[in-house]
């Protein structure tokens, strides 16, 4: 009974973190923005998980995009890119600790259709959206300040945009992923520390005192 007692308390304690961090982390809600050279079309992504395609000869800047758009009631542009000829592809994390790899081409449309939905799935929290010509070296991290480095190559792109992605960071004690970024975008004093080489789906490792994601 005292041990359910503490598993329960645990499990209120950790629900009540992962709110806060939630609360302080400005996550997808704040416009990320992407490079939009070699394009003709500027993609908007939303908190509805639509995306809007505006073609870039209209605009003297990709922000411009967000004028030319008609959200929903409540929508919120949460990323904006050029379609770099729908090479590369769409890097979509979840809160739930799982990350999809769409084909960019998956956005790609015969006529000038103005929203696609379904941009991406819809079943967690979007934590992180960004679009990638190449693979490349991320960072996720847990709500217990767990971290995970990998490579974008050990997830297979898909063309489906509704993909429920895979699982990169395992759930323990009820944590969450808060955040995923750029290795260069880190301050960690020995990265490789970190890195999952050869398969996913792991805790992750405690940053060390001084490590920064």
């Amino acid at each position: 009974m005292m041990r359910s007692a503490e598993s329960l308390k645990r499990k209120i304690e950790m629900a009540e973190r992962n709110e806060s961090l939630r609360e302080s982390a400005p996550g997808p809600l704040a416009i990320k923005t992407g490079d939009d050279s070699n394009s003709g079309e500027i993609l908007v992504f939303t908190s509805r998980c639509n995306v809007y395609k505006v073609q870039k000869k209209e605009l003297a800047d990709k922000f411009q995009a967000l004028r030319k758009i008609d959200t929903e009631p409540g929508e919120r542009p949460v990323y904006i890119t050029g379609d770099k000829r729908y090479k590369g592809f769409l890097i979509v994390a979840f809160e739930n600790g799982k990350i999809g790899k769409i084909s960019f081409d998956s956005y790609k449309t015969e006529y000038a259709r103005k929203k696609l939905r379904g941009a991406f799935n819809s079943e967690s929290r979007l934590i992180f959206i960004e679009h990638l010509e190449q693979d490349t070296d991320l960072v996720a991290m847990s709500s217990i300040r767990k971290a995970v480095l990998f490579n974008t190559s050990l997830i297979n792109a898909v063309d489906s945009r509704n993909t429920k992605g895979v699982q990169v960071m395992k759930p323990k004690e009820g944590s969450v992923m808060v955040k995923v970024c750029r290795l260069e975008n880190t301050m960690l004093s020995d990265p490789e520390y970190y890195r999952r080489s050869d398969s996913l789906n792991a805790i992750g490792f405690y940053l060390k005192p001084g490590d920064k994601v």
